[in-house]
């Protein structure tokens, strides 16, 4: 087993957030937001599958 890349997981909790607030935003009824809500998804996505090929 490996070790745990504590940065691959701060990544990902950040995305998460950012996504959140994104979604919120956009949900308010502010379109702009969804354009970096989609990029913090795609980097928190590639983060995450980054994580579990590590873990294995």
């Amino acid at each position: 087993m490996r070790s745990i890349r504590w940065a691959s997981v701060a990544t990902v909790g950040g995305c998460a957030l950012v996504l959140l607030i994104c979604a919120f935003a956009a949900l308010r009824g502010r379109p702009w937001a969804w354009a970096p809500g989609l990029v913090a998804a795609a980097v928190g996505l590639r983060e995450l599958r980054a994580l579990q090929r590590g873990l294995r």
